[in-house]
């Protein structure tokens, strides 16, 4: 078939070789006079082409109901393999439900076991985390981003490595804030598993996650300022970095997509430190949870209220100073949080603020009022520095872990000179005395740090009396530590 061009260039070759000298004439003379005798239909041609598609077999063999594909140990061919792939395709093409009931049971049972490692831990190892309901909810709601960012990378199409975009470091570092490095070495462990599974037993990101996951975690484990979180950049990027690079060589990846997954491994250590700045801001606003960041901010013997301390009892303020001396170092010696202890001793007396002249170190040649006053008075108005303390840190805005040293420095312990007096007076009078009205309202110590800020507390004031020698100030420190616990105070 020719067109009008194709058969005028055949027409002048014709011409060139047969009419040498009139070959212009008899071109023109038969160009003129050529009609076409096919012309195009559109219509016609659509129609054909129709046609054409819908001859074209869409299978290429036959699979028969209850056909066995390929049994145990057969070897995979060319054409078994392709009735699986045409199998998983039919599906999905008939719009065919393939979760089951069993298919439900068996992901539950699946996300459950790998929770229970978690819960495990925290029921035998950090039984105060496992019975607090905030705690438990926090590492819960972590677990489910963590699991909501690993279903993402799945569902959303990209040629790109979205899984190393998967902030599990961040969460990593937010717990061992929030808690300790032990329990976040355990929710790492966790979160990653859960990562593995939900990818589709994604070996490989489960491991570089868990290994990025626990450096991140080790770098913040004895935080003491917020720029000792960018250290964090450079280990997350090592721990996703080796990984990427060694399991790739081991599976001869190509260099393009090593190089890929760096770069957004890169991006992930880059963005995760801000990432934990941002988490750090929200549980602290949030909860009444407060960091060692927040607890620094108040490690200053220049905050406002120390000041007027040592302004209004100048006494008082010396034996905070030797108290949080004396905390710090027995709190290091134990391995409890020596930044939290020293500042709960830094604000457990600012009760006294109001009241100074009540108490015997601010007492200088001055006399003792309390001792014009009833032992029972008298008792109450020194249990008033504590109720007096709480509501003044509260006007200040102090971080509740730090409120709780006022009341549990001196837990329900009781004020013996005025019980004392005060049986001395009931003898005499033949009347009762209740030791409920001299003991302090409490609680007693929860915690390590205010129990070592309790026997802190009565230490120093031991160690000031004038006529006691080492001997005597190490059996009075021993003598007083007994009667706290024999009083059920730890």
């Amino acid at each position: 078939l020719l067109d009008k061009g194709s058969f005028l260039t055949k027409l002048r070759q014709f011409a060139e070789l047969r009419f040498e000298n009139d070959e212009n004439l008899v071109i023109g003379i038969v160009y003129r006079n050529v009609q076409p005798n096919l012309q195009y239909s559109e219509e016609l041609t659509e129609r054909q082409r129709q046609i054409n598609e819908k001859s074209v077999p869409k299978t290429i063999g036959i699979v028969r109901k209850n056909e066995v594909i390929i049994s145990k140990g057969e070897r995979l061919t060319e054409d078994n393999i392709q009735k699986i792939k045409s199998y998983n395709v039919s599906k999905v093409m008939r719009d065919e439900n393939v979760t089951t009931t069993y298919n439900i049971i068996g992901s539950i049972g699946h996300a459950a076991i790998i929770y229970a490692i978690l819960l495990l831990y925290l029921f035998f190892i950090r039984k105060k985390i496992f019975t607090d309901n905030l705690h438990l909810l926090i590492l819960s709601v972590l677990l489910v981003v963590v699991s909501a960012a690993a279903w993402l990378t799945v569902n959303i199409y990209s040629e790109s490595p979205l899984e190393y975009l998967i902030f599990l470091p961040t969460l990593s570092m937010l717990v061992a804030i929030l808690f300790d490095s032990r329990t976040a070495f355990y929710a790492t462990v966790t979160m990653a598993l859960m990562i593995s599974g939900i990818r589709g037993n994604d070996y490989t990101t489960g491991t570089a996650m868990l290994f990025a996951g626990i450096l991140a975690a080790y770098t913040v484990r004895d935080i003491q300022s917020s720029t000792q979180i960018f250290r964090s950049i450079f280990y997350i990027f090592i721990g996703l970095g080796l990984v990427i690079i060694f399991f790739g060589l081991e599976r001869s990846d190509e260099w393009n997509n090593i190089f890929s997954k760096l770069l957004f491994a890169g991006i992930n250590s880059v963005v995760a430190p801000i990432l934990t700045f941002g988490g750090i801001y929200i549980v602290e606003s949030l909860t009444d949870l407060v960091t060692d960041l927040k607890i620094k901010e108040f490690d200053d013997l220049n905050h406002p209220l120390l000041l007027k301390m040592n302004e209004v009892a100048p006494g008082t303020y010396q034996h905070t100073v030797g108290v949080a001396f004396f905390a710090e170092r027995c709190a290091q010696a134990i391995g409890a949080n020596q930044l939290l202890t020293k500042v709960g001793a830094y604000f457990h007396d600012i009760g006294k603020i109001s009241k100074s002249e009540y108490f015997t170190e601010n007492q200088i040649e001055i006399g003792n009022k309390l001792d014009l006053l009833p032992p029972k008075r008298s008792a109450i108005a020194i249990k008033e520095h504590v109720t007096d303390g709480i509501e003044l840190a509260r006007q200040y805005r102090i971080p509740k872990k730090i409120i709780d040293f006022i009341p549990m420095h001196h837990g329900t312990t009781i004020i013996k000179h005025f019980y004392a007096k005060a049986l001395e007076e009931a003898a005499e009078n033949g009347t009762e005395v209740n030791p409920d009205d001299f003991r302090y309202p409490g609680p007693k110590p929860n915690t390590r740090e205010t129990a070592i800020l309790m026997i802190c507390d009565a230490a120093e004031a031991i160690s000031r009396v004038k006529d006691y020698d080492k001997d005597d100030i190490m059996k009075k420190i021993n003598q007083s530590i007994d009667e706290k616990i024999l009083d059920g105070q730890f």
